[in-house]
């Protein structure tokens, strides 16, 4: 009995073990804080997000909009590498 529960937390271990492997090389970072912004640094672009990060958007535009709809509340941000053969397209 006691062979079997130890056998089965090996597993476990060993399953968890992988797990965290497998997420660790992911490019992905995510960023979970409040978002706060005086009113002149909202007219300027510039948003706080937590304690350690500024993010910087261009006044108009569609971020820009969402930061100040999101002012004061707790939002999630997830940043992830983009393959190098994609390309960029502005849209007018």
């Amino acid at each position: 009995m006691r062979g079997t529960f130890i056998a089965i937390l090996v597993l476990a271990a060993l399953f968890a073990g992988f797990g965290a492997g497998r997420a660790s090389d992911i490019d992905q970072a995510t960023i979970t804080a409040k978002i706060s912004s005086a009113e002149h640094e909202t007219q300027e672009g510039y948003f706080s997000v937590g304690p350690d990060t500024t993010l910087v958007a261009k006044p108009g535009s569609a971020l820009h909009r969402f930061l100040i709809r999101q002012n004061g509340r707790t939002v999630r941000i997830v940043v992830t590498a983009v393959d190098g053969q994609q390309l960029s397209r502005l849209e007018r």
